[in-house]
């Protein structure tokens, strides 16, 4: 089938019916535009539908395609855009955040290099500040090509960088949903992406953001104590990776943290999740530690 566009920039949105009008504005003002844009509105109770309804009446440079569905969180959502996308490569971008006026250029120039090239699976950019600044390091000199595991503990990288990933080979690796649970750390799927694919890595500014107080990265342990069963596949997938022994350790103190927060601890008494490297069960008492903490806090 023949794409509609080269990049599928993708959004989901929850009550940011204000905020969706600065990312679009950057869209409008992209140097190149091949470029679709699907917005997934989980379960907005804002005027966000009015708001992207109007954009769509009025924007004739790119098309623009709106989604809503019941509250099921961002996962969710990024399968949804999938199911819809029409392109060779798929971009995730937050409603709150923007795109600086080259971007999508820069994005296509890179990804035209690894399109043909069946062990990388996308290409990955600097996140900046809206003030320029990147996030987390900046010491590439040198485009690479590697897994996400090796940029971060063999070269040392550290902060979120910008994924472009393609769209076909993000299809493959679906987010899982666990019953009434609505947020799931997307660092599950990129972890199962880097057992089997590469990322040519660039440093070049290619998405704008700003951590906002009610947004999900100021509220992770909050949110991993209310969603806890993807967390726990997220850290006992973790321990069997090839990893450095500190982050494993990590990972064993993190599984126990938020395994108490499970209702019934009996309903995984039998499952997968339990079946751990024995070295895991070492750092439980750790592990309870903070999970007490967590509650003295009263996170």
């Amino acid at each position: 089938m023949k794409k509609n566009k080269y990049i599928t920039i993708f959004t989901a949105t929850y009550n940011r019916e204000k905020l969706i009008t600065r990312l679009y504005k950057s869209l409008q003002q992209q140097s190149v535009k091949d470029f679709e844009w699907i917005i997934v509105d989980d379960g907005s109770e804002d005027d966000t539908e009015i708001v992207v309804s109007n954009m769509i009446k009025t924007e004739l440079s790119f098309p623009i395609f709106y989604y809503k569905q019941q509250n099921q969180g961002k996962h969710v959502a990024i399968n949804k855009g999938l199911e819809h996308a029409n392109s060779d490569f798929f971009y995730i971008v937050d409603s709150d955040d923007r795109l600086p006026k080259n971007a999508i250029k820069e994005l296509i120039l890179k990804a035209k290099t690894v399109i043909d090239k069946k062990h990388v699976a996308g290409v990955v950019g600097l996140k900046c500040f809206f003030d320029g600044t990147p996030v987390g390091s900046n010491n590439l000199k040198e485009d690479i090509t590697c897994n996400s595991f090796d940029f971060r503990y063999k070269y040392g990288v550290t902060g979120d960088k910008a994924e472009l990933f393609k769209t076909e080979v993000l299809r493959k690796f679906n987010f899982p949903q666990f019953k009434e649970e609505t947020f799931l750390p997307e660092s599950i799927v990129w972890n199962r992406i880097a057992k089997d694919y590469q990322m040519l890595y660039f440093n070049k500014n290619v998405y704008e953001c700003e951590y906002l107080q009610e947004g999900l990265s100021a509220h992770s342990v909050a949110l991993r104590k209310k969603n806890p069963l993807g967390v726990l596949n997220l850290y006992s997938e973790l321990m069997g990776y090839n990893i450095p022994k500190k982050v494993k350790i990590k990972a064993y103190v993190n599984f126990w943290r938020f395994f108490f927060c499970l209702p019934v601890h009996k309903h995984v008494a039998n499952s997968k999740l339990l079946k751990l490297q024995v070295g895991c069960y070492l750092f439980l008492p750790v592990g309870f530690a903070y999970y007490i903490i967590d509650k003295v806090k009263g996170i």
